[in-house]
Formats: C-alpha cells, structure tokens, sequence
C-alpha cells in the first residue's frame, strides 16, 4: 500500500469519525431535550402537589385555631377533628410532592450516555 493511499485512508476515516460525532452530538441533544422536558414534568407535579398540601395546611390550621375560639362551646370538638383530618391531609399531599421531585441533577442520564459516547469513540479513533 503507498503513502498516499494510507493517508487518503486515514483522512477518509477522520472524516467518518466526525460524521459519526456530529451525529451522535445531535441525538444527544435531542435526548437531553426530552429528558429535560420529562423532569420538568416531574417537578412541576411535585410542585404542584406541594402547594395544594400547604393550602390545605393552612386550612387545617385554620380550623385548628377555629376549635381553640369555640373551645367554650361544643362545635370545637368537630372543629379540632376535622382540622386535624385536613392536616393529616396536608402532610401525606406535601409528602407525595416531595417523592415526585427529581432526585438527580437535570441530564444525568445524558452525561452517563455522553461519557460513555466519547469513551467508545476514544476506543474506535485509537
């Protein structure tokens, strides 16, 4: 084989491995996109339920103090049941939205992919 061959070859297998990256740049950012939106999602939810636990908390809490202003009359036992009912409530909604929360950092899949990418393209160029 001469020279100039090799070096076509070589040249011809620089420019496969940047199609490749390119290629690979762009399907990782396409799944960085998505896994974004996914965990925003997921946020959003617990968000959502966190707040409609601490409404309801307040109301619970609200009943609460109810119950202490009519504790000379009778309706404050119904009043203390049912304010602690809403914050039992309360809790298990805050608790729920909590769990619903990302654990990881935004694009931890997709760096676990990337590391793994540019690994296997080391191991391919070398």
């Amino acid at each position: 084989m001469s020279e100039e061959t090799r070096r076509e070859r070589t040249a011809e297998l620089f420019r496969e491995a940047i199609d490749e990256t390119r290629e690979l740049a762009r399907l990782e950012v396409e799944l960085a996109k998505e896994e974004l939106l996914s965990e925003l999602q997921q946020a959003k939810a617990g968000g959502i339920a966190i707040g409609i636990g601490a409404g309801v908390a307040l109301s619970g809490v609200t009943l609460c103090f109810v119950a202490i202003a009519m504790a000379f009359r009778m309706e404050w036992l119904a009043a203390l049941v049912i304010g602690g009912i809403l914050l039992a409530l309360a809790a298990l909604l805050a608790l729920g939205g909590y769990k619903a929360l990302p654990r990881r950092p935004l694009l931890g899949e997709t760096k676990e992919r990337m590391q793994t990418d540019l690994k296997q393209l080391k191991e391919r160029v070398a």
